[in-house]
């Protein structure tokens, strides 16, 4: 029972939670025997382990026996034989007389008190299920005896197993009656338990759809999940060996007859009712029943009276069991049941898997394509997505497909394609447009263009931005300019998409203008909806914001007396872009929801508003709300858009102080990132994450990256934000270069500096018609400019967070109120000036769970003695490091050290044992080497070089 360090224990809080207190009744003296029952692979054997280990960490003596199969039941006392090695071996008794196994229970019982008189005992018998009746009841005897004793007892075992079902009925019923008895029934692990799971046995998250798979499959048995890991990618989707073997055990023991049933079972899925197997096994009524019955009682099947159906215990042994069926068989049986089915007017999506299992092409082909447009009418996007992919695998064999199916294969795979990526599988929709492109030829340029526009679409949201635009460039090409068309208007208005996207705001109105008067004139509506959203986002950013929103409004209530879904997307996700855009996050987070609300009932999957909904939340600070929205959309990450939820993790993890695993998202955002880098937002991300990392020069260098990836004149609102991240570091930068009194270094950064702030001012002019968050970027800027030439202006950062509170973004202002406090200590201000806007800051930190700014509150209002928390030591070797860099000797490292604690010369001298002027000298030293015009100052300069507080 020794677990492997890889192994992750998931999951069963409570019942652990139950054993731990058994564990602590028995550490003062009042005994119990605890029954662990659940199918196999469900945990029994972890939690048991688990269980040893804290009680080996709290001083029990673990001993372990197991029954063994097949050979455990022929074994008298087998686990107990085990177990009880170490005390000396199990007693025996001499001789056949009445009532000598009542000796052999006295003697048992006698070893383990005399054991546990020294120190407790856990007793662990695993899998009883194989035990002989002797070992049975010796446990109940147990159960009966320990209770004020310091003993535990703790056995585990299948209930589900057929062969033992009654022994464990009598052995639980036995053990309860002794009144001091657990029984815990382990039930499957929750989904999100298992995706822990899998994610530490792998040793990151595996990609999604590979956890949801084995989830779905396993049904949250955590062996049945590791099994599935284990083979994953390497038996195309067949189930391991082992694993299989596992599930037919108990198959294994039913007669021909049964087998060849549940083979039937097993081909029509996990649940088939009753006439359907009756009528496909062609046997008599008797027969099937029998076969049905002994199904039932050996575990396989279970009886569903409700609906008159019979269904496998656990997917994964319907899988196993199919698994079994051989070539020939297979095609046959799908047959019978699919001419069944065909009889009783089943549904397309019914029919569609038996015919093409059975091999029966043309019927499968039909089916499926009526299947999907079925699926498609109720908005059960992903299975029409799934009858379409099977159309398509069956085409190439049948010489009529398009006859079959009532349309062409360019047909098919556009229609599969936008399915593709309504479900957020934007690689397979460009994948199956290609193709489509290709059938079509020259031979249709209008339908070759509307195929280039929805190119263009599925391109942009693979992160290929220049290559959507390139094709939404060609659609306008092929359309003919004359006479006006409906597809001219719709080439058009995705042409404007696609410059609006590339920020090209100019362009695009010009384009989607004329998009909208065409449409007007000879449609189509989806084209005047998309222009129309298109021209609101134009208007919006080209400084005209409550035009732009008059059209997005406009946009919307067309669109939802449309009830088209993909134009209800389009027009929430650029609405609530808008109003973050304009300073009004709060509004843009509540329709965000709204809007997801509603694309979950139409089955749609939207990457990019979950994004626009996450990043309101994180600029509103709500934050809990915004790390619930995050985890749920990265475990259903598609492929559409990925970056955009792994950057907005990152960015979350960083202002929480998780940077590693920020670090982990970033760098899985990297290999899905558009050319542009998003026009340098993941560069500016990195500059977060290092500058709350205090790797001030990395930090630095991604700001740069950040300024040359949003070059372009309609992206002013981007590079004032960007300066005033990159003046953050140069303002810790020439700080540390003046503590080292190296002038050619302050020189440098204050010359860089110089030309961020001038940048800012421009951008920030640039943008404030557009957005008054460039206003809000531009007073940070100006008051890290301060900063970095080395001055105090408290007002800088006030105004600074009074423009984020005007802007409804608490954590910048709360930033803003730290650095202003700050200044505020400084300039010598008051305490209690210096407090407010100090509490303020601590207030919002300590909300939203930001550690990191919570933390250096903190650190300041040590230093500052202002009373927010108490003092706390440095690391014992956090002076080594200010020896080094400030040239400082041993003893005034460790004054600096206590200094920047916010300690008085007094409380300096009390620990490290000098004299009050002793240490007032030292101070004095400090700060003349430092060039500090007082403590606090040389507190800061200290505080940058040492380890961030816990």
């Amino acid at each position: 029972m020794e677990t492997r360090a890889s192994e992750a224990f998931v999951g069963r809080v409570r019942e652990l939670g139950r054993l731990g207190h058994a564990l602590d009744a028995t550490r003062a003296g009042r005994g119990t025997t605890a029954l662990v029952a659940g199918e196999a692979g469900i945990g029994k054997t972890r939690l048991a382990s688990e269980l040893a280990a804290r009680a080996r960490d709290a001083g029990f003596e673990v001993l372990l026996g197991r029954s063994i199969d097949l050979v455990g039941t022929e074994l008298p006392y087998q686990p107990f034989v085990e177990a009880v090695g170490p005390l000396g071996g199990f007693p025996r008794v001499d001789g056949q007389a009445a009532g000598s196994q009542l000796r052999v229970f006295q003697e048992t019982l006698a070893l383990l008190l005399d054991r546990a008189a020294a120190t407790p005992l856990l007793l662990v018998l695993e899998d009883l299920h194989w035990a002989d009746a002797s070992t049975l009841d010796l446990v109940v005897f147990l159960a009966h005896n320990l209770h004020d004793r310091r003993v535990l007892l703790l056995a585990t075992y299948r209930a589900d197993e057929p062969s033992s079902a009654r022994r464990m009925r009598r052995l639980a019923d036995g053990v309860r009656r002794s009144g001091s008895a657990l029984v815990l029934e382990l039930g499957p692990l929750q989904d999100e338990e298992l995706a822990a799971l899998l994610a530490v046995h792998a040793g990151a998250p595996p990609p999604a759809a590979l956890t949801d798979a084995i989830v779905a499959r396993s049904e949250g048995n955590p062996f049945f999940a590791e099994e599935l890991l284990a083979a994953a990618g390497d038996q195309g989707g067949e189930l391991p060996d082992g694993l299989r073997d596992l599930l037919l055990q108990r198959v294994a023991r039913l007669d021909p007859a049964t087998w060849s049933l549940l083979r039937l079972a097993a081909a029509a899925g996990r649940d088939v009712g009753y006439p359907l197997l009756h009528a496909a096994a062609g046997l008599p009524q008797g027969d099937v029943r029998e076969s049905l019955r002994r199904a039932v009682e050996h575990g396989v099947l279970v009886a569903e009276q409700a609906t008159g159906s019979f269904r496998f215990r656990h997917a994964l042994l319907a899988e196993a069991v199919y698994a079994t069926i051989l070539p020939g068989e297979r095609e046959e049986l799908h047959a019978r049941l699919a001419e069944e089915l065909a009889g009783t007017a089943a549904a397309p999506a019914e029919l569609a898997p038996h015919w093409a299992a059975a091999g029966r092409g043309p019927e499968a082909l039909a089916a499926s394509v009526e299947a999907a447009r079925q699926a498609e009418a109720v908005f059960g996007l992903a299975e029409a997505q799934g009858h379409l992919e099977r159309a398509l695998a069956l085409w190439p064999a049948l010489p009529d497909a398009a006859e079959l199916a009532r349309l062409d294969l360019a047909e098919l795979c556009s229609w599969a394609a936008e399915l593709a990526s309504q479900t957020g599988a934007a690689p397979r929709a460009v994948e199956l447009t290609r193709r489509a492109i290709e059938l079509v030829g020259a031979s249709d340029p209008v339908r070759a263009a509307l195929l280039h526009e929805r190119l263009g679409r599925y391109l942009h949201a693979s992160g290929r931005t220049n290559a959507g635009l390139s094709a939404f460039e060609r659609a306008v090409e092929l359309v003919p300019a004359q006479p006006p068309s409906p597809e001219q208007a719709q080439a058009l208005a995705a042409l404007g998409t696609g410059l609006s996207l590339a920020w090209r705001y100019d362009e695009s109105l010009v384009v989607c203008e004329q998009a909208l008067a065409l449409a007007l004139t000879v449609g189509p509506q989806s084209a005047q909806l998309r222009a129309l959203t298109v021209l609101g986002t134009d208007l919006a950013y080209l400084g005209r914001g409550d035009e732009g929103l008059a059209r997005l409004r406009q946009a919307l209530r067309l669109a939802e007396e449309r009830g088209d879904p993909m134009m209800l997307q389009r027009v929430y996700i650029t609405l609530t872009d808008v109003l973050t855009m304009l300073g009004r996050p709060r509004e843009s987070a509540r329709l965000a929801a709204a809007g997801l609300e509603i694309m979950r009932g139409f089955g749609v999957d939207s990457t990019v508003l979950v994004a626009n909904h996450i990043e309101a939340l994180l600029a509103t600070g709500h934050w809990d709300e915004a790390d619930r929205a995050s985890a749920a959309a990265l475990r259903a990450i598609t492929a559409s858009y990925p970056y955009m939820l792994l950057i907005l993790r990152a960015d979350l993890e960083t202002g929480r102080g998780d940077f590693e695993a920020a670090r982990a998202h970033l760098d899985a955002a990297l290999a899905t990132l558009r050319e542009d880098r998003g026009l340098g937002i993941y560069d500016v991300c990195l500059a977060e994450l290092a500058l709350w990392e205090r790797r001030w020069t990395d930090a630095d260098q991604a700001a740069r990256d950040a300024l040359a990836g949003a070059g372009s004149g309609q992206t002013a609102q981007l590079r004032v934000w960007f300066c005033a991240k990159g003046l953050r570091a140069q303002a810790e930068l020439a700080t540390l270069a003046r503590a080292r009194r190296d002038a050619g270094a302050v020189r440098t950064w204050l010359a860089r500096a110089g030309k961020l702030i001038a940048v800012a001012r421009g951008a920030a002019a640039e943008a404030a018609a557009v957005t008054p968050n460039a206003a809000g970027w531009l007073a940070l800027a100006e008051a890290e400019h301060d900063r970095a030439r080395g001055a105090a202006r408290p007002e800088r950062w006030s105004d600074a967070a009074d423009a984020w509170e005007r802007l409804e973004r608490p954590p910048l202002a709360a930033y803003c109120r730290w650095r202003q406090a700050e200044a505020l200590a400084a300039a010598g201000a008051s305490r209690a000036e210096t407090s407010r806007p100090l509490r303020e800051a601590h207030a919002v930190a300590a909300r939203i769970g930001a550690a990191p700014l919570a933390g250096q509150v903190e650190l300041l209002a040590r230093r500052a003695r202002l009373e927010l928390t108490s003092p706390d030591p440095g690391p014992p070797d956090a002076t080594q490091g200010l020896e080094k860099l400030l040239g400082l000797t041993p003893r005034e490292a460790e004054v600096l050290t206590l200094l920047a604690q916010g300690y008085t010369n007094r409380e300096i001298a009390a620990t490290l044992v000098i004299s009050v002027r002793t240490a007032g000298v030292h101070v004095s030293h400090i700060l003349h080497k430092l060039g500090a015009p007082n403590r606090l100052e040389a507190a800061a300069i200290a505080h940058r070089l040492s380890p961030s507080p816990p």
